[in-house]
């Protein structure tokens, strides 16, 4: 193997490491924080089903750190849905999440949440969520046949079972909501830990909605994420809806980004949704930010008032 060859693998290895730091160890891993979430609670609250009224179906599609090979890209698509004229509400999750050409993870979990009134407006939603995920991590593909028979080098293959949880707290006016909706995470074919073992990440969501007349409101939103071994996530977010149809808002992501947001109701049951995330860390000299689009349909479901949902 010439040196060019050697020096060109060290470099791929430099780049992949430099993405599971800022994204998580290996250790610890991360899942993905999407700039859009006050419009697809379902990816990070299995209660927020209970909220809408309607059957909603929202597709994201992420890519991080444009212009970084090897950078993240993740895609999700949710659905959920009230039982007829019940309390009770039920979604579906699949997702896809990509690290360059090295891991992969893809999985589809199912939803279940029951609400419940407290006091004549607001209401209390508990919800779970289960499913499985194929993780597959070709590190072998980085090592350039150095060291291919160093453990660290080792790839994995694993089908993971999953178990998460989640409570919302709502009326027409705010929301808060607490949430683990990747609790109980392991590997469905070994009973022992993996090298890459998970930790719970636990999620704290507040929103707000501001009358400000009859064609303004305001709506700032906060989402706070914890996980074992990692610094506290903050994302602090504010959004202005123009005339019912437009919302223009912008977001702090604590040790990450500035961001910018933008939907639009292309009609009463479509949303088209993008952000734009201006990169704050050291990655910043090597990228060009990250760019996130959202596709969402709304529809009534027979036996339901349709108001609408600003959450």
């Amino acid at each position: 193997m010439n040196v060019l060859h050697l020096i060109k693998k060290a470099f791929c290895c430099l780049l992949f490491a430099l993405t599971l730091l800022s994204a998580g160890s290996v250790d610890a891993q991360q899942k993905a924080m999407f700039t859009q979430y006050m419009f697809n609670g379902l990816a990070i609250n299995p209660a927020y089903s209970s909220v809408d009224e309607a059957l909603n179906i929202t597709g994201v599609a992420r890519q991080q750190w444009v212009g970084f090979e090897g950078a993240p890209n993740t895609q999700t698509f949710t659905l959920h849905t009230p039982i007829k004229e019940s309390n009770t509400s039920v979604g579906f999750m699949a997702m896809r999440d990509q690290i360059g050409e090295v891991i992969t993870e893809t999985g589809a979990f199912i939803t279940a949440a029951q609400r419940v009134p407290v006091g004549e407006s607001s209401w209390l939603s508990v919800g779970i969520n289960a499913g499985a995920s194929k993780y597959v991590a070709n590190y072998s593909a980085v090592s350039g046949g150095v060291s291919a028979s160093d453990p660290v080098f080792a790839d994995e293959n694993q089908l993971r079972g999953n178990f998460g949880f989640g409570v919302m707290f709502f009326s027409q006016k705010f929301y808060a909501g607490f949430s683990s909706p990747f609790f109980y995470y392991r590997d469905l074919g070994n009973a022992s830990s993996s090298r890459s073992a998970y930790r719970p990440h636990y999620m704290l969501q507040a929103g707000y909605l501001i009358d400000l007349g009859e064609d303004f409101k305001l709506k700032p939103n906060m989402l706070m994420k914890f996980v074992n071994g990692s610094p506290l996530q903050i994302d602090m977010n504010l959004n202005l809806l123009i005339k019912e149809v437009l919302w223009v808002g912008a977001s702090y992501r604590s040790l990450d980004s500035f961001d910018a947001v933008m939907k639009i109701d292309v009609t009463p049951n479509i949303t088209l949704g993008y952000s734009y995330d201006f990169t704050t860390t050291e990655l910043a000299k090597v990228q060009k930010g990250s760019h996130e689009i959202m596709l969402g349909f709304r529809l009534p479901v027979k036996g339901r008032n349709f108001p609408r949902c600003y959450f």
